[in-house]
């Protein structure tokens, strides 16, 4: 279910009392007040509890500023660097017993510092002096942003062959090892200093992709961890490139009783004119493009497949396909059964006219609207499904 803001200052909260309570903890290692062996023991069962959660806060936090684009929360955000810092130094002192505190400190912190680097190039977030940005040719533009979308499109296919995320990661650690946060800052000032479009049209194509993976590798190894936060770096870039020099807006389809002050909207690749049905609820549509393309079928004759070919509907399609009931285009690219189920569960949770909704989809890949409602589904991925679209009764 879609976080709101407050929820999320909540999580940040949280993660702030996470990080502050460990490093006092953890000073006290250190510093004389823990001499007997078994308070020092009781002290790192402690550290261990308090940083139990700190990784679904932040991963809450992570998809919620790359969504929103929340500068203000990215600013609180920021300020926990110097406690991450420090933290992650002391536990790594005792790299035995608190190696993996010692990590999530460390993904605490260099998270800080893709997101202090998007939204704070000049160091103001948390009050370092920035880097300077070399600036780079048109030429070197392209070149980095080409090794991205390599990156980017062999990790997908990585996954979409289930190799695993650990591999993928890995992958795009390597392919990525020479995109540091000035390219991708340098990158982001070129385009739009030149308000170069066929540049930010080449960049953010695979916008979507970006931000799963970014999601995705956060629970992996080291490297798929590092991977994950350059990739989410490199998300928040592309969604301020199509944002302010393609100006593709966020969707935002919202209940009537929904006040205009709420968060809202998934939606954030389309600029829909007509045609589409009105909505009761706001409609998850890119989360929902991402579970597909990355989910595989777990059993029968399609399994191993991915759900929807990434590679031959875009997200933009896919926006489009959803919100006018128009699966024309798509339903020859994604396993068939599995689609005619996401759009008969999603037609009477979030549109009024469920019905004529449905007819307008099953008629648009040559069904009638009975036949649509025919599909089996496995366990795993209605619960899934159901998770990502949570107005399903």
């Amino acid at each position: 279910m879609e976080k709101t803001r407050f929820a999320i200052i909540s999580d940040l909260f949280k993660l702030s009392r996470c990080i502050s309570d460990s490093l006092k903890l953890a000073e006290s290692l250190i510093i004389g007040t823990s001499e007997r062996a078994v308070r020092q023991n009781d002290i790192r069962k402690g550290i261990k509890r308090e940083m139990k959660t700190v990784p679904v806060l932040l991963e809450r936090l992570r998809e919620y500023i790359a969504e929103h684009d929340d500068k203000e929360l990215a600013r609180q955000f920021v300020r926990l660097h110097g406690e991450a810092k420090r933290l992650c130094d002391l536990c790594s002192a005792h790299q035995t017993e608190l190696g993996k505190e010692a990590f999530y400190a460390g993904i605490v912190y260099t998270t800080i510092e893709a997101i202090d680097g998007y939204f704070f190039p000049d160091g103001s977030g948390h009050g370092t002096v920035g880097c300077p940005v070399r600036s780079m040719t048109r030429t070197e533009i392209t070149d980095c942003i080409d090794t991205i979308r390599s990156a980017i499109r062999k990790c997908v296919m990585e996954t979409e062959a289930n190799k695993g995320k650990e591999k993928a990661g890995e992958k795009a650690f390597s392919m990525l090892a020479d995109v540091g946060r000035n390219k991708i800052q340098a990158v982001k000032e070129y385009i739009v200093n030149t308000n170069d479009k066929d540049l930010a049209r080449l960049f953010t194509e695979d916008f979507a992709k970006a931000v799963h993976l970014s999601v995705m590798f956060q629970n992996g190894n080291a490297k798929a961890q590092s991977a994950g936060i350059k990739m989410f770096h490199i998300a928040l870039t592309m969604s301020y490139v199509k944002r302010n020099i393609l100006h593709e807006d966020t969707l935002k389809f919202q209940a009537e009783t929904v006040s205009n002050h709420e968060p809202q909207g998934f939606v954030t690749t389309d600029t829909v004119q007509g045609g589409t049905f009105n909505t009761t609820a706001q409609v998850p549509v890119l989360r929902l493009y991402q579970f597909l393309t990355s989910f595989t079928v777990q059993s029968g004759p399609d399994k191993g497949k991915p759900l929807l070919d990434g590679n031959a509907v875009s997200d933009k399609d896919f926006i489009h396909a959803v919100m006018r009931a128009d699966y024309s285009l798509i339903y020859g690219h994604c396993v068939k059964g599995k689609l005619r189920c996401v759009a008969t569960l999603l037609s009477k949770a979030y549109f009024k006219d469920w019905k004529e909704y449905r007819i307008a989809a099953a008629r648009s890949i040559g069904l009638t609207a009975e036949s649509l409602t025919k599909y089996n589904v496995e366990k795993p991925f209605i619960n899934k499904l159901k998770e990502l679209l949570p107005m399903i009764k």
